[in-house]
């Protein structure tokens, strides 16, 4: 009997051991150890895959344990040492300036390109924009779809919250030196998600457009209700974002904080994502590489 137990005693030591094994990841990482990450809302999905091939953990656990703050929020958040390595779009202006007064400089690479796209009603008859229409159309000077070919019904534009990585994208690569016009709380959505929904059914019409990143868009969301449109004749897909043929591609980056340690667990899965392994997770993840990465110690510059 006491043979019995003690062999019972031995098996309980050596489970508590290997249950503490296994939730070490790769390079030794434990879930506690993990990096505090953040980042903009259609990153989520790469996110979640480099957690679960640093961490070995089941992707629907990764994709439970990944939160973020969205765009803006995390690039501030990353600043203020609120978190630890960031995987997000371009930030708005006022972010950007916050960054670059800050005495906390960051290390940002560009790792990713996507696009900013336009959305209509699947019912609605236009199929393409010119760069200039969208324009026009977002300045109030342009009010009815008849104008561009489509039915005799007034447009209802929709616009995301200022500093929202969309709407940062919007007005930094469609707008341009341009103003849109100033819209209600009720035509300017929260979510990315609410956006599109409301674009599909706007008061059971067809008469609505939005504006959301192709990701998000076509492979992260999805709605059977609405339809990207092409601007200046080209089709946005992998082939056109990849090329810049599409007219509003966007880079997005993962950046960390300068003082990080090189034996650090954020600086290990940091260069685990600007690595090979790194690329075929993005890959795999369904967006598009850049084709080279880029160091950007001045952000964004041409």
């Amino acid at each position: 009997m006491r043979i019995i137990k003690k062999y019972i005693y031995e098996i309980v030591i050596v489970l508590l051991f290997l249950s503490c094994f296994i939730k070490l990841g790769s390079n030794n990482t434990s879930e506690e150890s993990y990096p505090r990450v953040d980042g903009s809302t259609a990153n989520i999905p790469f996110m979640s895959k480099i957690r679960s091939e640093f961490l070995k953990e089941d992707i629907n656990v990764s994709t439970n344990m990944t939160n973020v703050s969205t765009t803006d929020y995390a690039w501030r958040n990353l600043i203020h040492g609120k978190k630890d390595l960031i995987i997000a779009y371009e930030p708005s202006s006022e972010t950007k300036e916050i960054i670059k007064n800050s005495d906390t400089k960051l290390i940002i690479k560009s790792i990713g390109v996507d696009a900013l796209v336009f959305i209509v009603n699947s019912d609605n008859p236009i199929n393409n924009l010119t760069t200039e229409n969208v324009q026009d159309i977002y300045q109030d000077k342009i009010k009815n779809w008849s104008e561009v070919g489509g039915n005799d019904t007034d447009i209802v534009s929709f616009q995301r919250p200022l500093n929202s990585g969309s709407q940062t994208l919007f007005l930094s690569k469609v707008m341009k030196d341009k103003s849109p016009k100033e819209a209600l709380n009720e035509y300017m959505p929260y979510g990315m998600d609410d956006l599109i929904d409301v674009v599909s059914n706007y008061r059971n019409t067809d008469n609505a457009i939005g504006y959301s990143v192709y990701y998000y868009a076509k492979k992260m969301y999805g709605n059977d209700d609405i339809k990207i449109i092409n601007i200046d004749g080209i089709e946005v897909n992998d082939g056109t974002i990849a090329s810049n043929e599409y007219p509003f591609t966007n880079e997005f980056y993962v950046a960390i904080r300068d003082d990080e340690k090189d034996d650090s667990i954020t600086k290990k899965v940091f260069d685990y994502i600007l690595s090979d392994k790194g690329k075929k997770a993005l890959i795999e993840s369904g967006y598009v590489p850049v084709r080279e990465i880029k160091d950007k110690k001045i952000l964004w510059e041409k």
